[in-house]
């Protein structure tokens, strides 16, 4: 897709008032850029008569931390981790990196190579022909390599870990300067730093040498003043939002009493009230369609909370979402991937050990006082004792049969089985930025273990053809139609005309759920999901006006094997749970399996950011039978478990 056709399908995705705020803020900073100083000068700008050191004893009264609180096993894991970046080892995104000593902060590791050293505003960072996508290289300087320094430190007392640290941070404040280089384009970028440079530095208050005290608070000053010029506005009000305004409160907060300190405070809770309603449906379903974005967004709250007294609505709507995450939640701790998903993290105090979901949910409960997610290891209370001293208590998954009507989602447990059926919007606002072409997929989990999975995220800009991929339709556990998207992707966060789709009706007494989308218009399209004992039942039902043919996918998590046994049946099993698929109704059709297949596609799951690996995907296609309606039924009937392994 051409730059041109972007941007002007990017600009229609933008109201009148929003595009008319851009220009603003372009021509504020024709007029009125932020001056260029040293971060020295910023803080004596703004606080001339106190000294830096002062700020920094005030900085760790309102951020208690809790080191002797964490669990040896837990200590021991993050001081490994720790001495691995002392000599030069970490990890990206799971890869294995060896890092400079500073590190080079605008270098791609993954790829060893660069990004340009020059002004900000001339960098598009949407480019991959540089140094590849511009998250591998941001992630670096998050600043949560210097926070494991940190707490390695606090931890252990050992000197070396504070002074690598110290120089580290140094080095970065010198060498990225106001304005300069890819890390000033991304005001959640600043953000995240805000965070993890407050944090660093009350670590290792005691060794903070004073000369440098103005320098590091005033590089925090300039980065909230960054973030404050460049909220993220209308159509990109997501996630982003909440980080930006997060970072102001938080910093805020902080801050000694001043006009500045009070007007990034009132700022920053006035937005983070206003997008917990927003962001979050009644229902507890983030807006975003968007599950791994979740726990990111719970950390923003649980930092800029511990700070100011929550308001009793935005601690319903992040309680109802812990709800609905401990019911979405299998028991071994696998969550849907429904929508895009980066692993991103705020203030990682914890080892590489702690499941994500779990070590900020049990945190963030612990501060809104309700029930927390189950911890699978002793690192998911990692992030509690840190901040609270004490772990939460043992906290339990939901399996509750219910309708979660706002967000578009139905949950179904039985004995067995663990269905999600989604029957929701793409995504949040005119961009739907991080939603996937999911409509009426689901989701199963057998016997505790994933079984039907949603395939995953794996690139954003760095790989367009992947990127399209895995948000594709083919993707999911659902159909298509004449071989179509259900939703029209337009870019790598834009999509043009949208699937609708809705609840038909619920009858969750007899665990039974139906779902119809208008992704096909004429052609309609609805999709019931029914638990019986030991069999799930999807019956698919096309009203055809138009198509000629239909697809369906199913895509197995890597550790079940799929074997084809005679005519519309299909074993499969992980060596100990066994099931059978029967497909019924249909008689003309053709059918593959794909293992990692390169030209389809198909066949591939993304576990995480960055990565993927082959699974195993089942598509039949059809052509369209002269017939007013076509109806297909699916039973997934579970087999008692095997005792052999």
């Amino acid at each position: 897709m051409s730059s041109l056709r972007w941007k002007v399908r990017r600009l229609m995705a933008m109201s009148p008032a929003e595009i008319a705020l851009r220009a603003g803020r372009m021509l504020r900073e024709h007029i009125q850029p932020l001056p260029k100083e040293p971060p020295e000068q910023t803080w004596h700008r703004y606080y001339p008569s106190l000294a830096p050191t002062v700020a920094l004893n005030h900085f760790t009264e309102r951020l208690p931390l809790h080191p002797q609180a964490v669990s040896e096993s837990e200590r021991a894991r993050v001081q490994h981790e720790a001495e691995d970046l002392l000599h030069g080892e970490w990890r990206l995104f799971g890869y294995s990196v060896h890092l400079d000593d500073p590190p080079v902060w605008h270098r791609n590791y993954l790829l060893g190579k660069n990004w340009h050293e020059a002004p900000a505003k001339t960098l598009d960072y949407r480019r991959i022909d540089i140094a590849g996508g511009v998250k591998y290289v941001w992630e670096l300087s998050r600043g949560q390599p210097l926070l494991r320094l940190a707490t390695a430190y606090a931890l252990s007392g050992d000197p070396q870990y504070a002074q690598t640290c110290l120089r580290w941070l140094s080095d970065w404040i010198i060498r990225n300067p106001r304005g300069w280089g890819i890390h000033w384009t991304s005001a959640l970028e600043h953000a995240i730093r805000i965070f993890a440079w407050a944090y660093t530095l009350c670590l290792v208050r005691n060794v903070v040498p004073e000369p440098e005290a103005a320098r590091y608070l005033g590089a925090l000053l300039q980065h909230a003043e960054f973030v404050e010029r460049h909220l993220s506005p209308g159509s990109s009000a997501n996630n982003h939002l909440i980080g930006e305004a997060a970072a102001l409160a938080f910093l805020g907060s902080l801050l000694p009493d001043s006009p500045l300190a009070r007007r990034w405070q009132q700022t920053g809770y006035r937005i983070l009230a206003r997008e917990a309603q927003r962001q979050f449906h009644p229902d507890g379903v983030n807006a975003e369609q968007a599950f791994g974005y979740l726990p990111f967004v719970w950390e923003f709250y649980l930092h800029a909370y511990r700070l100011q007294p929550m308001p009793s609505v935005v601690a319903a709507r992040l309680q109802r979402s812990l709800e609905f995450v401990r019911n979405v939640m299998d028991e071994s701790g696998y969550v849907p991937q429904v929508g895009d998903e980066d692993d991103g993290t705020v203030v990682p105090l914890w080892s590489e050990a702690a499941h994500r979901y779990s070590v900020v949910g049990r945190a963030l409960a612990q501060l809104i006082q309700c029930e927390p997610p189950p911890a699978f290891s002793n690192a998911d209370d990692a992030l509690a004792q840190w901040l609270m001293g004490i772990a939460p208590p043992v906290g339990t998954r939901l399996t509750a049969t219910r309708l979660y009507p706002d967000g578009g989602y139905a949950v179904l447990h039985s004995d067995r089985w663990q269905v999600l059926f989604d029957a929701g919007a793409l995504g949040l606002g005119s961009l739907a930025a991080h939603g996937h072409a999911d409509a009426l997929s689901l989701c199963t989990s057998l016997d505790g273990k994933p079984l039907l999975i949603d395939t995953g995220t794996f690139a954003y800009h760095e790989d367009p053809v992947w990127r399209n991929h895995f948000r594709s339709t083919p993707a999911h556990n659902t159909l298509t139609l004449d071989n179509h998207n259900q939703s029209e992707i337009q870019g790598p966060f834009l999509w043009g005309r949208r699937a609708r789709s809705e609840f038909a009706f619920a009858d969750l007494p007899h665990l039974r759920v139906k779902g119809c989308t208008d992704a096909y218009t004429p052609n309609r399209l609805c999709r019931q999901v029914e638990l019986s004992g030991a069999r799930l039942i999807v019956s698919d039902e096309v009203v055809p006006d138009g198509a000629n043919t239909a697809q369906w996918y199913w895509h197995f998590h890597p550790d079940w094997r799929v074997e084809p046994q005679g005519e519309r049946m299909w074993r499969i099993t992980d060596g100990r749970r066994r099931c059978t698929l029967r497909l019924l109704g249909l008689t003309g059709y053709t059918a593959q399996l794909f293992h990692g297949d390169k030209h389809t596609k198909l066949g591939w799951y993304s576990p995480r950011f960055g990565h993927k690996v082959p699974c195993t995907t089942l598509c039949v296609e059809t052509r369209m039978p002269n017939e007013p309606t076509l109806q297909v039924h699916w039973e997934f009937l579970a087999e008692q478990e095997s005792t052999q392994s």
